[in-house]
């Protein structure tokens, strides 16, 4: 689950869609549109980012 910092409503990861561009990896908030952080902790067996939300930002 991914919670938004902003409003707090949870998220499953497939309920919203993880972006990039130059500053990182973020999702947007559905329920209020902020751009919360996500953390690239490397690639998995498939070589696809694995992204996790880190819990002090």
């Amino acid at each position: 689950m991914w919670t938004c910092r902003n409003c707090n409503a949870r998220f499953a990861f497939d309920e919203v869609e993880a972006q990039t561009d130059e500053s990182g990896f973020f999702f947007i908030c559905r329920d209020c549109d902020y751009r919360n952080r996500l953390m690239n902790i490397g690639p998995d067996a498939a070589g696809r980012p694995q992204l996790v939300q880190r819990d002090d930002e």
